[in-house]
């Protein structure tokens, strides 16, 4: 199913293509967002008549309740809506399911950061991730010379945490994103290990990483040949 396909299919349930757009990327990262996200997407005032809109039709349809007691900062919505999910083709989706206020902050940062790559094709489930990886694995074998290799030998299946959304560019540069939830440097590591078969193929990428802020957790940088990682802070 196309992003195209997904945001077409909100949008004849009632929503316009702004909000359909921003809708398919809350359900497919997260399932949680606050006002000032969809203001900041939209490039509308936060807590305006046009940025109300779309949550008061949320809710008042119940595809989306609000989570309160969020650091008492903003109002967090929760899209659980099963047919909605089911339209943008994730019905078994976990990011439906009831979620504590810790989980959606770390959410909320997730969503900052999609939101703040611009325009990139997201891969988010298992059968994407892998298709994506079993792509690179055969190009970065055809431009390898020819081994000998072993007939008994059988290759392995492609697997990606499906936690970690992937983001292509229109240049080929994959986009990884690390949720820094925890100051500690082994999280880190964990990650780049269950990403290690991607980033071996992959012949450029990023990695990003999102803070809590403040943080006093240190930037970490990694680089590959033109490619370097940055980071996101996020605030409620």
């Amino acid at each position: 199913m196309t992003e195209d396909e997904r945001i077409q299919a909100v949008v004849e349930c009632g929503f316009t293509e702004r909000q359909a757009r921003f809708l398919v990327l809350v359900m497919r990262h997260g399932g949680v967002c606050i006002p000032r996200q969809y203001a900041s997407f939209a490039g509308i005032a936060n807590g305006g008549r046009r940025c109300n809109a779309l949550f008061d039709k949320l809710v008042n349809r119940r595809y989306a309740h609000e989570i309160r007691c969020v650091h008492n900062r903003a109002p967090v919505y929760h899209v659980h809506h099963t047919p909605l999910y089911f339209l943008i083709g994730e019905a078994s989706s976990r990011y439906r399911r009831p979620v504590s206020p810790r989980i959606a902050v770390e959410r909320l940062m997730l969503l900052d950061a999609v939101l703040a790559v611009g325009d990139v094709e997201w891969l988010t489930t298992a059968p994407e991730k892998a298709a994506y990886l079993e792509g690179l694995k055969a190009k970065a074998t055809d431009d390898r010379p020819e081994e000998p290799t072993n007939n008994e030998a059988r290759p392995r299946p492609s697997s990606l945490p499906s936690a970690a959304p992937i983001a292509v560019a229109a240049d080929g540069r994959a986009l990884l994103l690390y949720l820094a939830s925890e100051p500690t440097t082994e999280t880190f590591r964990s990650f780049l290990q269950t990403q290690a078969e991607l980033l071996r193929v992959a012949p450029t990428w990023t990695i990003r990483s999102c803070f809590h802020a403040p943080s006093t957790m240190p930037t970490t940088r990694i680089r590959r040949s033109s490619t370097k990682s940055s980071s996101r802070r996020c605030t409620l």
